[in-house]
């Protein structure tokens, strides 16, 4: 099958170059961007072209590209953009970044190398003399130490081998985050927190993977070159945070905050696809009573659990047949 590159323009799924395949090509404020309907006909793929938007139909995923923003829903599920997408009349064109980045991981997801997901760090954040944010009724060291301890226990059920960065009331450095999933060897990686805002009206839950070398993050700042450990999990990185907030949002109903990219210090230097997931907001009070029931921890830890699975089966290795 094909295999997902790194590079950032240079080599399209058929491993031709993107102008040798028909792609058209241009910058726009010194960003390369592609023709998304080329994009799409070059991999036999259906694209329907609208006043407002674009519509892309892939193998058991819709996506749809609003015009001029930087986010795209796929099965409705938001995903944020690098860069938003551009239009001239009703053709679009897409970052090449994201589609390489973004787009192409989640249409083709045999791109992916693959690997057994067995073992899983699962990190609960703050703790100790850090209580995180603090709500009305709680604080998010405390609910993301139970959030935690109830994904571990889904996941031991399904069979794999779970590392806790903590099990009671203690601060881990961020730093040692990192250090601690290697030493477990881990498959995966698993970042638990609570979000806050002054608006006590958000809401809803949103899934961070790290941002690719070269990009703006989610939430502003200036685009770094660097290349994390995290980053060489990157096409998997996309994949993972997609299907755990598609899982999420199912079993919660919760308010769908999106898949973000940021560079959180505890996604840098792991070595395995890995996510932060902010699950709600502490500063909305109904949503901090939820956060407090033992019926929502349960929905969030299984939500988190059945993406997991789902990720596990889209990457794992193929059976070679004996002759």
């Amino acid at each position: 099958m094909r295999r997902f590159l790194l590079i950032t323009f240079l080599i399209l799924t058929f491993a031709v170059p993107l102008h040798a395949a028909g792609i058209r090509q241009k910058k726009i404020k010194k960003v390369p961007y592609c023709n998304l309907f080329d994009l799409m006909s070059a991999n036999k793929l259906k694209m329907i072209r609208q006043l407002r938007k674009s519509v892309v139909f892939g193998k058991n995923l819709v996506c749809e590209f609003p015009r001029n923003q930087r986010r795209m829903l796929c099965n409705q599920v938001r995903v944020e953009l690098l860069n938003p997408t551009a239009a001239e009349w009703t053709t679009p064109w897409l970052a090449t970044m994201d589609w390489f980045k973004t787009l192409r991981p989640l249409l083709y997801p045999a791109t992916i190398p693959k690997r057994k997901i067995t073992r899983i760090t699962i990190d609960m954040g703050h703790g100790g003399s850090d209580p995180g944010a603090i709500g009305a009724i709680s604080k998010e060291k405390m609910l993301t130490l139970k959030i935690g301890l109830r994904l571990a226990q889904h996941l031991r059920a399904r069979g794999y081998q779970v590392f806790l960065t903590r099990t009671g009331d203690v601060q881990i450095p961020l730093k040692q985050v990192g250090v601690l999933q290697r030493s477990h060897k881990s498959d995966l990686f698993v970042s638990i927190h609570i979000n806050s805002a002054a608006d006590k009206k958000a809401n809803g839950i949103e899934t961070y993977c790290l941002t690719p070398a070269g990009a703006v993050s989610s939430n502003g700042g200036k685009a770094d070159k660097t290349v994390y450990s995290g980053n060489k999990q990157d096409d998997a990185n996309i994949l993972l945070a997609w299907m755990i907030q598609s899982s999420l949002l199912k079993y919660t109903k919760a308010n769908d905050r999106g898949v973000k990219r940021a560079r959180f210090a505890v996604l840098k230097d792991i070595n395995a696809p890995g996510v932060l997931i902010e699950v709600g907001f502490i500063s909305n009070p109904a949503e901090e009573k939820k956060l407090n029931s033992a019926v929502y921890v349960d929905q969030i830890a299984a939500g988190i659990t059945v993406g997991i699975v789902n990720f596990t089966k889209r990457v794992k290795p193929k059976k070679v047949k004996r002759k």
